[in-house]
């Protein structure tokens, strides 16, 4: 039978039945029996059949209407289910179809121009065709009304949730709306699957579940997007790849690190949870990343730098987002530009777990751009990873290092709390400032590495190490190659607490080391050279030598060279140890403050003047050279010493004829 609106139909026998009985009713008949019969005309034979869908309760009442004729311009509230019977219904210009609690299902909505649909009567059971956009900009995913499987489901079922989540993002955008927000939501997606027809290579970033561009994924913290378990090396969860202008917000997504098959033997660490390839104004917020067989977050150029269609990932933040027991690194970059790594939480990287051991190179941030030289001798830069910023952000429990620079330019790295390191490798324009870094283990690892020995120094320059706190490490910094400066940083309670080794042109300046730990060193330089490298106003106070030099710039090309140690305050918190200079050259050692005496031996062309030594209490000579030195100036020092002790002592290996003294004050 044919439906039609009820309403206008009621109206009409209504005004009949009023215009009759008014010929022999009284008014107050009238108004009782019309109130009557309105009344059992109104109450409803049955209550409506309502389906909990989700949040939504969706009254599955057939309505006893059509959308046949419609008219232009019409609202249509939606109060009961509307079954389009598998047709195509072709709406005129400017109609709207609001949700009241109904639904419209199996068929297609074919709109004139300037339609409008309410997102909650979007469904799988129906197609939306042309020229309709959204009540509102943003869709609230009610899963259970696109066949969204939850729970951990089958190959099929996941692989049917990526197409399926994906396809919900490209309608809204489609119908001119931005954002997808997801409440409750607990399934897995497989991405590991090639889904085009005209190629059969596999793309990580293509397969993953991919976010378009000006687009807003917003979850909540019952969200859980996780990945099928599967036996590939790579995939990713979820991509933002050659788009720009995205938003992730929220939720929680899960690799499948200790359910993935590795049978085959091969490495299969590059499999990512979020995958940033090629984006561009992008921005991550409040998002859980855990459990990747290789990294949380991968972050990376599209093509490579001499390719015509180049994209880099550009203009990127993440902030507040906790990164949690990736196999590989939490996050690696490896190329990008203008990069904002902000206010998040980095935990146990690439550490063993019951099922999977962690793997190389086991950082909470890796910054690793490719770059090759040719047959020439030329670097080729395959990626770039440059103009990065990290910072307020807190690293714990890295398998090998917190945060590393292993090929990039122009990084800072600022105001983070540390537990397992900082470093930069083949890299310029680092900046580690402000950071503080308490060891996990005392005694053990490095806080700072800046640099990379037996590297080239071409791109190795330009870095710096300032106002850090460094706290129970085997090491405080270490540091070489050349143009880096290092200064203000409060170390205590390292073993060592800076270690220089071939430096050209550096200045460590006004530092204070601390350690009461037995055999602790201030500043040690061995084996190396060093050439104008100012160490100036650092205070240092340690158990056992403030500075020790020993083998630098002692070989034959290195003879030239020349660093100086000035106006630093140098002091022994026990009564055994001294400032050392053993078997080096080129060294300028002026206007320092010692507690302690000045050991030389076995070198040449030190000079030694305006330096200030109280050694009363220590049982040091004031400076004790011994063996074979050379070419030694001793000049307008003030000297103190025990009774029994000399300002200069020199042993009869080294000739007096080479020790110029002149000017000093001996108490």
């Amino acid at each position: 039978m044919h439906k039609q609106p009820l309403t206008l139909v009621k109206v009409l026998v209504f005004s009949l039945f009023i215009a009759t009985t008014l010929v022999s009713c009284s008014q107050e008949d009238l108004l009782a029996n019309v109130i009557e019969e309105n009344a059992a005309e109104e109450e409803p034979d049955t209550e409506p059949d309502v389906t909990p869908v989700d949040d939504l309760k969706i009254n599955t009442t057939p309505c006893d209407y059509t959308l046949d004729g419609i008219a232009a311009g019409t609202t249509l509230a939606i109060e009961c289910q509307l079954d389009l019977d598998g047709k195509t219904v072709s709406l005129p210009t400017g109609v709207t179809l609001e949700y009241k609690g109904g639904e419209i299902i199996n068929g297609t909505l074919n709109f004139a121009s300037q339609g409008k649909i309410d997102g909650n009567l979007l469904n799988s059971s129906i197609k939306i065709e042309g020229e309709a956009e959204l009540l509102s900009s943003t869709l609230i995913l009610h899963p259970s009304r696109w066949n969204l499987v939850q729970g951990k489901g089958t190959f099929e079922s996941s692989l049917e949730n990526r197409y399926v989540f994906e396809n919900i993002m490209d309608l809204i955008k489609r119908l001119n709306g931005n954002t997808l927000k997801v409440g409750d939501f607990d399934a897995y997606f497989e991405v590991t699957t090639v889904t085009s027809s005209s190629n059969p290579n596999f793309y990580a970033s293509v397969e993953a579940i991919n976010v378009p561009a000006d687009f807003n994924l917003e979850m909540s913290n019952n969200t859980h997007l996780r990945v099928f378990p599967n036996s590939k090396k790579t995939y990713a969860l979820l991509a933002v790849r050659d788009v720009s202008n995205v938003t992730i917000k929220g939720g929680n997504l899960y690799g499948e690190r200790d359910k993935h098959d590795y049978s085959n033997g091969e490495s299969h660490e590059w499999g990512y949870v979020m995958y940033i390839h090629g984006a561009t104004d992008t921005k991550v917020f409040d998002v859980v990343m855990k459990d990747g067989t290789g990294d949380g977050m991968k972050i990376q150029d599209l093509k490579f730098t001499f390719h015509p269609d180049y994209t880099p990932t550009h203009n990127l933040l993440v902030s507040g987002c906790t990164f949690d027991n990736n196999r590989r690194n939490n996050m690696s970059i490896t190329g990008g530009n203008h990069i904002y790594i902000e206010d998040n939480v980095f935990l146990n990287a690439s550490m063993d777990s019951e099922t999977s051991e962690g793997v190389a190179p086991g950082f909470a941030i890796d910054i690793e751009a490719t770059r090759k030289r040719d047959e020439n001798g030329d670097l080729v830069y395959y990626e770039r990873a440059d103009d990065i910023f990290i910072r307020n952000n807190v690293e714990k429990n890295s398998r090998i290092g917190g945060f590393t620079v292993a090929i990039g330019y122009d990084v800072t790295i600022e105001n983070n709390i540390i537990e397992t390191g900082l470093s930069f490798s083949l890299a310029n324009g680092v900046k580690i400032i402000g950071n503080t870094l308490t060891s996990k283990e005392n005694g053990s690892g490095v806080a700072i590495k800046g640099g990379r020995t037996n590297a080239d120094n071409e791109t190795i320059y330009n870095n710096q190490i300032s106002d850090n706190i460094i706290k129970g490490f085997g090491t405080g910094v270490y540091v070489t190659n050349r143009d880096v400066i290092v200064s203000g940083n409060n170390i205590e309670n390292c073993k060592i607490g800076m270690n220089l080794l071939r430096l050209t042109n550096a200045e460590v300046t006004e530092n204070f080391i601390y350690s009461d730990l037995e055999g602790s060193l201030g500043i040690a330089i061995g084996d190396t050279s060093m050439d104008n490298v100012f160490i100036k106003a650092n205070d240092i106070k340690v158990q056992r030598n403030p500075i020790k030099l020993s083998g630098v710039n002692s070989e034959d090309d290195f003879n030239e060279y020349v660093f100086e140690v000035i106006g630093n305050k140098l002091n022994i918190l026990s009564n055994s140890g001294s400032t050392i200079i053993n078997g080096s050259n080129g060294a300028v050692f002026n206007e320092n403050e010692l507690n302690h005496g000045i050991e030389i031996f076995n070198s040449e062309n030190i000079s030694l003047s305006n330096n200030f030594i109280n050694a009363v209490g220590s049982n040091d000579h004031g400076f004790d050279l011994r063996l074979i030195n050379k070419s030694i100036g001793i000049q307008n020092n003030i000297i103190k010493t025990d009774v029994n002790k000399d300002c200069v002592n020199i042993d009869a290996s080294t000739s007096v004829s080479e020790v110029k003294q002149s000017n000093n004050t001996c108490d």
